[in-house]
């Protein structure tokens, strides 16, 4: 018999496991059964012999000369869904002008027709590549003067989907926000920059912890 697979998680609202145990055949054969794509599939083959070798530099997500520590050097962007609420956008404004201040001319807002395109009725979702050509941009080192280094996807799962962010995780710094209400919005956004503004930093405490829950498999092991 094929060994069972337990994964983390649990559904707020039934307290069940998010997903059932499988068998690694059955998950093998659900992961076969997704469409591959043989461009994405050859541009991640070169881009971990790169970083496999041992020469590879410390950095290499950006073009030569791109100073992390500066938004004016290596960019800052924000993607939207192309129909996403003119409320959320305005929400995050306080949060947009402030980067746009600290980025100037290599700060970007992909909104309408530059933003994520999808039609999840029809199964469509923009891949990486899609996107960036769309944008001028291609595989390789990130060029801030056509997209930003660092991005930020506005946007829940079914509008920017997972593997559009990690694809496009290869070559930026991308991070995600998704909250239920324009409100929600706007206080992560004061929050952010007042923090930043005030120059705020919090205690450098960690605090590790391992859960096993008697009737939860996952944890135990």
């Amino acid at each position: 018999m094929s060994e069972q697979l337990f994964f983390n998680g649990i559904n707020a609202a039934t307290g069940e496991p998010l997903l059932p145990p499988l068998t690694s055949d059955l998950l093998a054969s659900i992961i076969s059964k997704e469409e591959r794509d043989a461009t994405q599939e050859k541009e991640l083959t070169e881009w971990w012999k790169q970083y496999a070798s041992p020469n590879a530099p410390q950095h290499m997500a950006a073009k030569e000369g791109t100073d992390y520590l500066d938004l004016a050097s290596a960019g800052w962007g924000v993607i939207f869904p192309y129909d996403a609420d003119d409320e959320i956008i305005e929400a995050l404004r306080p949060l947009l002008d402030w980067r746009k201040a600290q980025a100037g001319d290599l700060y970007r807002e992909y909104t309408g027709p530059e933003g994520y395109r999808y039609k999840p009725a029809d199964g469509m979702y923009e891949s990486k590549n899609d996107w960036l050509v769309r944008h001028g941009m291609g595989p390789g080192p990130a060029d801030p003067e056509k997209v930003p280094y660092y991005l930020l996807l506005v946007g829940d799962p079914d509008t920017i989907p997972y593997r559009f962010q990690t694809q496009l995780d290869v070559q930026y710094a991308v991070g995600r926000i998704h909250f239920d209400t324009p409100e929600e919005y706007a206080s992560y956004a004061q929050s952010v920059v007042s923090a930043e503004k005030q120059k705020l930093a919090l205690g450098k405490n960690a605090t590790f912890f391992g859960v096993a829950n008697p009737d939860d498999s996952a944890t135990n092991m």
